[in-house]
């Protein structure tokens, strides 16, 4: 196990998955999940893009009894994750959300000893939300990185001058938040949860590769700046 990836995302390890000591009972049982810490109440992003499942408290039977306030969103790939222990939810049920949103806050709701999101990835969503076919999260994620990390690179211009790199990522291209913003006259801002252009939150950054990235249409949006997408390259003109 490597702390690597989750240090990536804001976040430390406090209980791995498999098997450990219960908390509550000290007896030997297999931990479903992973264990993650921020800090009570930081916003808890979406690691992929999906559709929400679950956003309500878990009762007993329902597949997630004991775990509180639970998120649980099926994602492009059939896999279902879920959020658990969350002190607030902000999405709800049917919706669409993009990797990088703020689905609910961390907390300690449900059989809990502390504040902190117990994120588990089940290999499918039925019946009781695909309950007992938890697989590796670490694994899971690390997989889905590998395959963001083989996307193709589209150049991106200011002024017909190019800048740097972006990554076009299903049907999205992200450009690096810092670098680019910075180029465009922008106060860039990151506290290690969150980021914010100019003051304004961004809810759909990434983190590859050390950088945080985002829609290059967050800068349109943001900046009032033209984006230009010839289908190869990226042309922003001030």
């Amino acid at each position: 196990m490597t702390a690597t990836i989750w240090s990536t995302y804001g976040y430390r390890i406090t209980s791995t998955y498999g098997w450990r000591s219960d908390p509550f009972t000290g007896n030997r049982t297999w931990h479903t999940g992973i264990d993650l810490v921020k800090s009570h109440q930081a916003p808890i992003l979406s690691f992929t893009e999906g559709i929400v499942l679950h956003a309500r408290m878990g009762v007993a039977g329902s597949g997630f009894g004991g775990f509180g306030n639970v998120v649980a969103i099926q994602a492009n790939d059939g896999a279902l994750l879920c959020y658990a222990h969350l002190d607030s939810i902000m999405v709800q049920t049917g919706q669409v959300v993009k990797a990088g949103q703020t689905i609910g806050t961390q907390g300690s709701t449900g059989r809990s000893t502390g504040s902190h999101l117990h994120f588990e990835v089940r290999s499918r969503s039925t019946p009781s939300y695909g309950f007992k076919t938890d697989t590796h999260p670490e694994t899971y994620l690390l997989k889905t990185m590998k395959t963001e990390t083989t996307t193709k690179p589209i150049p991106i211009s200011i002024q017909n001058k190019y800048i740097c790199n972006g990554t076009y990522l299903n049907g999205i291209t992200y450009a690096p938040l810092r670098l680019l913003g910075e180029r465009l006259g922008a106060n860039i801002t990151w506290n290690g949860v969150s980021a914010a252009v100019n003051g304004k939150h961004v809810s759909e950054a990434k983190m590859k590769d050390g950088q945080l990235y985002v829609p290059v249409r967050v800068f349109e949006q943001l900046l009032h700046v033209k984006v230009n997408w010839t289908g190869k390259e990226i042309y922003i003109t001030t």
